[in-house]
């Protein structure tokens, strides 16, 4: 009875991560769209991360929902594991990728900005290294008895692609994504904060308060992004060290890892859409929309109010002008994407054959 009530609840954990990151990456995409943002750089990786979560979630879901009912075949091992392992990769990429360009976007303004072409290279070559990264799995990955197995030709193999994979998707991504966002928050937190009665510009006095509120943003998310994905994702890496390399098992530790996995990437829309207020404003527009309430939708659609100075003069205006479309970038490269942002909450079976983890 109570294996029967342990198979229910994880058949019906995969149904509400489904429907939750289907709905989730969905939401993404329409918002993207209708912001007009997949002609910028933020847009475009955004839509990549959504693109490669929404792959994942509708290849890897169904299957999962399968081996519960003891189905397996060569289209699990071979077209399900390539899909769902290169998708995956691809969405941890841009995910690190963002965090990268935002870091050169807000420290090195002077520096010649990557254009849409670029971007576009960029994404396909984050596709491209994500699936050079399956081949391995597609070479030793084979059918048997047992269901969907690795055959390595030694134990030294299976080790060395375990440690490799650990680095590559957990210690590196994780160490360069902390270190960008920490050392914008540090860029931002050494720029002057200049009085209201300074006699400056007003333009450039409203630039230097709002980038003291984003530094304040985006130490709070850093702090929530880093602890999720330290503390969530990390059980799962030690199990499978644990594993290959002490042939040490646990029940215990990999239920805890399933749970505190499952429990990571539901959170992330959570961080994402509360701690980020260009994406909360979007979405109560768009729910205001979508369920057709006038007051909400009047509420969304109100713009912050500035306190600005009373004498408006002809170099402020110059001022203004010059300084809009940097400005505007700058915004674009402030909006903080939580680590593994993806609205996807990343299925558990097939862990081990897909290294999804």
């Amino acid at each position: 009875m109570e294996n029967n009530s342990k198979w229910w609840i994880e058949v019906a954990a995969i149904i509400i991560v489904f429907v939750i990151g289907f709905i989730g990456n969905i939401f993404v995409l329409i918002i993207v769209h209708k912001r007009n943002a997949t002609k910028t750089i933020h847009g475009i990786f955004v839509t990549c991360l959504a693109i490669a979560d929404l792959v994942l979630l509708c290849f890897d879901s169904p299957v999962s929902i399968l081996k519960k009912f003891d189905i397996s075949s060569a289209f699990n091992c071979k077209v399900h594991l390539i899909v769902v392992t290169t998708s995956y990769n691809a969405g941890l990429f841009t995910i690190t990728s963002m965090a990268v360009h935002r870091y050169h976007i807000v420290t090195q303004p002077w520096r010649p900005k990557l254009k849409r072409r670029g971007a576009i290279i960029w994404v396909s070559l984050i596709w491209l290294v994500a699936f050079i990264m399956v081949i391995p799995l597609i070479v030793i990955n084979k059918l048997t008895k047992n269901g969907c197995e690795e055959v390595w030709p030694t134990l030294g193999h299976r080790q060395a692609y375990t440690a490799s994979l650990m680095t590559v998707q957990y210690i590196v991504p994780l160490l360069i994504t902390a270190t960008c966002y920490i050392r914008i928050w540090l860029f931002l937190k050494r720029q002057p904060v200049f009085p209201r009665n300074s006699g400056l510009t007003s333009a450039r006095q409203a630039s230097a308060e709002e980038n003291t509120r984003e530094s304040i943003a985006i130490l709070k998310t850093v702090e929530v992004i880093v602890l999720l994905f330290l503390v969530c994702l990390l059980p799962t890496q030690i199990a499978w060290m644990l594993l290959d390399f002490r042939n040490i098992s646990s029940n215990e530790l990999w239920f805890s890892s399933d749970i505190l996995t499952r429990l990571h990437s539901c959170l992330n829309p959570v961080v994402y859409g509360i701690m980020n207020k260009q994406h909360r404003r979007s979405y109560v527009t768009f729910l205001s929309r979508m369920f057709c309430c006038s007051c909400c939708s009047s509420v969304a659609h109100t713009p912050p109010k500035r306190a600005l100075g009373n004498h408006v003069t002809a170099s402020n205006v110059r001022q203004g002008q010059q300084m809009s479309q940097d400005t505007q970038e700058l915004r674009v490269a402030l909006e903080v994407v939580p680590y593994g942002e993806s609205f996807v909450c990343q299925p558990l079976c097939q862990v081990r054959q897909t290294h999804l983890l």
